[in-house]
C-alpha cells in the first residue's frame, strides 16, 4: 500500500486543485444561472458542469499519469520493487547504455502513446474540439 500511496499523493493533489479550481470557475458561468433558473434540479446541474469540466480534467490526469510513470523509477528502486524503473536504476550503476537506451525509449513511447489517447478522448468527449 505504502508504494502505492507514495506515487499517487503529489498527482491526485494536483488533479484535485485543477478540478476544484475548474468546477468553480465553470459554477460561476452564465449557463449555470439559467440552467438553476430553468428549474433544474442540482444534479442535473452537476452534470452540466462535469461534461463541461472533463476534457480539461482528463487532460491533466493524462499528464500526471506519464509523470506518475517517471516518478515510478525512484519509488521502484527506494522500495526494491521489480519494474522499469529498478531495471532502469540498474542500467545506469552497471553503465549498460544499451539497456538504459531501450528502457527509456519505452518509456518514452508509453509517453506519447498516453498522450494520443488523451487527445483523443478528449475529442470524443468534446464535440467542439477539433482536431485536423
Amino acid at each position: 500500500v505504502l508504494p502505492a500511496v507514495t506515487t499517487s499523493v503529489i498527482p491526485m493533489g494536483i488533479v484535485t486543485r485543477t478540478v476544484r479550481a475548474l468546477t468553480g470557475d465553470i459554477l460561476s458561468q452564465d449557463f449555470v444561472e439559467a440552467l438553476r433558473a430553468k428549474g433544474l434540479r442540482e444534479t442535473e446541474v452537476f452534470r452540466h458542469v462535469i461534461k463541461n469540466a472533463a476534457p480539461t480534467a482528463l487532460a491533466v490526469m493524462g499528464l500526471q499519469l506519464g509523470y506518475m510513470l517517471g516518478g515510478s523509477i525512484l519509488i521502484e528502486t527506494v522500495f526494491s520493487w521489480p519494474g522499469s524503473g529498478l531495471l532502469l536504476n540498474s542500467a545506469i550503476f552497471q553503465r549498460d547504455l544499451p539497456l538504459l537506451q531501450g528502457t527509456i525509449l519505452v518509456l518514452a513511447l508509453f509517453f506519447v502513446l498516453l498522450n494520443l489517447l488523451v487527445d483523443i478522448a478528449q475529442a470524443a468527449i468534446d464535440p467542439r474540439i477539433k482536431r485536423s
